[in-house]
């Protein structure tokens, strides 16, 4: 059976909130944050879900906070976007991930998911030494983050990793990429149509991203594993062997050529895991998302 009590850690947040909504359509719903969901930028109520006060670095309060749950979904994290000090990256997000962890098996909790990054593998730093070794970036791509927001997603999956190792809880580790909010779509597609911008256009939609949560909460059989959470194509209106030589330099490494053939704006990292074991699929195309809100390409695209 599914769990049907489930804990999200930092429910009140920018993704949060979506995960409430998703999450609330099918279980019974407890927000714990160190304060109650707002309403939407939209002026959207937020999810009717029961709320209980909570830092996720007192281990108490969570104790407290995952008793009589199924399952907890851990989004409750110090952000890239905010910028922090290293040692506040370490200390939130690696103890913050740990007392959950220790809580939910004291609790007996069926099943962990937990909120890591695409940061984890380290590709997100644009380093130059460490660009993708293959087309699509999987799961078994290797891994090198040298940040410490990266390093702190890298030490969490570790520790779930020998928790559920130990107790045999479940414990998914949920690795999305560049969230995008309709709130923000805007300020997203200045940084994206910036021409001097070295990324690799990676992103997901929120919704999809807060589907993907639901799908690994409802996963059975699974013990530890690790997913990508990306949308099918990338945000540059390009074909993706296209501008990667160009923005990354260098010639495009190994790929799936019948995948870019298929569809030339493939993204650079794959979902084909969660597809597979977690039955879920993503359903947004990033050139219809910005058109729909009214966002032109930039004029030196050529999609």
């Amino acid at each position: 059976m599914s769990p049907k009590k489930v804990v999200v850690t930092g429910g009140s947040g920018r993704v949060g909130r979506y995960v409430l909504d998703e999450l609330a359509r099918a279980f019974d719903v407890r927000n714990a944050d160190l304060a109650p969901a707002a309403a939407g930028p939209n002026g959207r109520p937020p999810a009717n879900v029961e709320y209980m006060a909570t830092d996720v670095m007192d281990l108490d309060e969570v104790r407290a906070a995952l008793k009589g749950a199924d399952a907890v979904v851990h989004l409750a994290a110090i952000d890239y976007d905010w910028k922090a000090a290293p040692e506040k990256y370490i200390r939130v997000n690696t103890l913050g991930t740990w007392n959950v962890l220790q809580a939910a098996e004291e609790n007996g909790l069926e099943k962990v998911v937990l909120c890591s990054s695409i940061s984890a593998c380290g590709l997100s730093e644009m380093r130059p030494d460490w660009t993708p070794q293959y087309l699509q970036v999987d799961e078994d791509h290797e891994i090198r983050p040298v940040q410490a927001y990266s390093l702190s997603k890298q030490i969490m999956e570790n520790m779930g990793q020998a928790v559920s190792r130990g107790s045999g809880m479940s414990v998914i580790c949920i690795r999305p990429l560049a969230v995008v909010l309709p709130e923000a779509l805007t300020e997203f597609t200045e940084f994206i149509d910036n021409p001097e911008l070295r990324w690799l256009f990676y992103y997901i939609e929120a919704s999809d991203l807060a589907r993907a949560f639901r799908a690994a909460v409802e996963a059975e059989g699974l013990g530890f594993d690790t997913f990508f959470i990306s949308a099918d194509d990338t945000c540059h209106p390009e074909p993706t062997l296209d501008w990667y030589p160009r923005v990354i330099g260098g010639n495009v490494p190994q790929h799936d050529a019948a995948l870019f053939q298929n569809n030339p704006r493939a993204s650079i990292f794959s979902s084909a895991r969660a597809k597979e074991k977690l039955g879920w699929a993503p359903t947004s195309n990033f050139l219809h998302l910005r058109a729909a809100q009214g966002h032109p390409l930039p004029e030196t695209a050529a999609p």
